[in-house]
């Protein structure tokens, strides 16, 4: 064989070797392949200084860690009367006038009125005195005949005016009938002390609204809330009940009488600071006992990651020529710092003011790969946390 052939044979096993070497660069781990790559700068070799590069094993940014001392917590609040209170009230007085009837006038009069909430006005009267009557009256309630009939009493009985025909604004009409055949005279009749008076529910009585603060920590971890009342009343006498929180209505329906209550309630229905619960009775007249939100929370969740410590760096640790240094930058916010540190089961603790903790953790390492917890004690505000081979 020529020199030339064996040239080119030994350069076709040199680039088969060069390229079996490239394809196990590329396929280990890359912590391995940091570390053969750079093996060399560190240990050195002939005619290079040996230099022990600082390297970031891990770096993270982890912001806020809620702490909550509880699990739970009972918002409570004082008891409350529930009433159903009605008073008799003029709902509108009018001026005295006079209705006639003849054969050249046909004297009417109409007369308005507002009612503020219908649905919380019962037992509508129309009332007046009449010294002077003759004829039949007819009286129109927004356009509907409700009474038609004569007077015989200078102060006859209370017309009623349904409910169902009443609105916020309301108009009375009044009118006397025809003489008929006898067109010589002419039927009168005088109104004084017309009034449409009522029966108003007094809502004020029927609501009761109560304040309660819930902190950040509590609304951030909130995993379940709870309305629990009450309520001393009697079943035939009471009508609904209404629960809200914040706004949103909760709970409608008849209570349970002389029993606990108990409403869960959605989560995302509470917000940092003031919440307001209120309790509404439609009907009748309760008291309620015993009123509290019960809140239970997520357990407080640590932060947890993981770094690699190579064999090579780790001799060196050992023989004390590198150190693995631990760094956590908090807020500089003044507050109180607690915590505790686990790194691969092994435990230290934190409690200070200052915004830097440090710490040589080279006792807690272990070759290949290490887990760091921080188990927060009270709100932590961390910038970063840093694991550093030095």
């Amino acid at each position: 064989m020529n020199k030339r052939a064996q040239g080119g044979s030994a350069a076709t096993v040199i680039g088969i070797i060069a390229l079996l070497f490239v394809f196990y660069i590329l396929f280990i781990p890359a912590q391995d392949r940091y570390n053969l790559l750079n093996e060399n700068q560190e240990q050195g070799g002939p005619g290079t200084t040996v230099q022990n590069v600082s390297r970031t094993l891990l770096l993270a940014n982890i912001g806020k860690l809620d702490y909550i001392a509880e699990d739970s917590y009972d918002h409570t609040m004082p008891n409350v009367l529930l009433s159903e209170s009605e008073n008799a009230q003029v709902l509108a007085t009018f001026s005295p006038f006079v209705l006639s009837h003849g054969l050249f006038e046909n004297k009417q009069q109409e007369v308005t009125f507002n009612i503020l909430d219908p649905d919380k006005t019962d037992n509508v009267l129309l009332v007046f005195e009449a010294p002077v009557r003759t004829g039949v009256l007819t009286v129109r309630l927004n356009g509907q005949v409700i009474f038609e009939a004569t007077i015989d009493s200078q102060t006859p009985p209370p017309i009623p005016l349904r409910r169902a025909q009443l609105s916020n604004q309301n108009t009375l009409s009044f009118e006397l009938s025809g003489v008929g055949a006898t067109f010589w005279r002419t039927n009168e009749m005088q109104m004084r002390n017309v009034q449409v008076i009522g029966d108003v529910t007094d809502a004020k009585y029927q609501q009761s609204t109560t304040a309660f603060t819930l902190i950040d920590e509590e609304v951030r971890n909130l995993k379940t809330a709870s309305l629990y009342f009450f309520p001393i009343c009697q079943a035939n006498q009471v009508g609904i009940m209404e629960a809200y929180v914040n706004d949103y209505r909760v709970f409608s329906a008849k209570p349970d009488c002389e029993s606990i209550n108990k409403i869960e309630l959605d989560t995302s229905q509470f917000r940092t600071g003031a919440n307001t619960l209120m309790l509404k009775s439609l009907q009748g007249t309760m008291r309620v006992e015993q009123i509290r939100i019960h809140t239970a929370l997520s357990a407080t969740k640590s932060y947890v990651d993981y770094f690699m410590v190579n064999g090579s760096d780790m001799r060196r640790i050992t023989d004390g020529e590198r150190h693995v240094q631990l760094s956590i930058d908090f807020v500089d916010d003044n507050a109180g710092k607690t915590g505790t540190i686990n790194i691969n089961g092994r435990l230290t603790t934190f409690d200070q003011n200052n915004a830097t903790y440090q710490n040589d953790i080279s006792d807690y390492v272990q070759e290949g790969n290490n887990y760091i917890e921080l188990r927060p004690e009270s709100v932590l505000n961390i910038v970063k946390l840093e694991v550093q081979l030095e």
